[in-house]
């Protein structure tokens, strides 16, 4: 099955142990963007423009080009962590996977999941997407809930709550 837009979901049967991938919206990548812009807005500009007034030509010139460099390597960089992520989701484990250069694999037993908390900031919800949090009981945290794992750019939670319950159950619900 695979839904475009919102999240991408593949539904392989391997071994008859059925597998989901979740993708995240492309809006996620927007925002990475989106705060790479405020970032070279609100410290770069500035700092260039202070260059380029107090320091000759011969200072500012390679100064601006080397401020060019690492604001198209770092617009690079962010295209290409967003194309990284990815969540496989099995009969009793999630895991996510992420990195350009280091690979991270995170990976958690679905038992331990004791609740699924849904939260959206003030540029998630300009974009239409939210965080989907999984929690674990944990008596020694101020809230009660520990957050194992965090899954960003999702635009219909309830369709992932689904998931989780299928990781945690087996069965497809709904």
């Amino acid at each position: 099955m695979n839904n475009s837009g919102n999240m991408t979901i593949t539904d392989t049967n391997e071994n008859d142990n059925s597998l989901f991938i979740f993708l995240p919206s492309p809006r996620l990548k927007l925002l990475y963007l989106t705060y790479l812009f405020f970032v070279v807005w609100i410290f770069v500009m500035p700092c260039l423009m202070a260059v380029s007034i107090l320091f000759p030509p011969s200072v500012s010139l390679p100064v601006s080009v080397a401020a060019l460099v690492v604001v198209l390597l770092a617009l690079t960089w962010t295209r290409k962590y967003y194309h990284s992520i990815r969540y496989h989701f099995t009969a009793g484990q999630i895991t996510r996977y992420s990195g350009v250069l280091f690979k991270k694999k995170i990976s958690i037993p679905c038992d331990q999941v004791h609740r699924v908390s849904t939260r959206r900031g003030p540029f998630q919800r300009i974009f239409c997407f939210a965080t989907v949090d999984l929690l674990m009981a944990d008596p020694t945290a101020s809230s009660g809930s520990l957050i194992l794992l965090s899954i960003n750019g999702v635009e219909k939670p309830d369709a992932l709550e689904q998931m989780i319950d299928y990781c945690r159950t087996g069965k497809v619900t709904g």
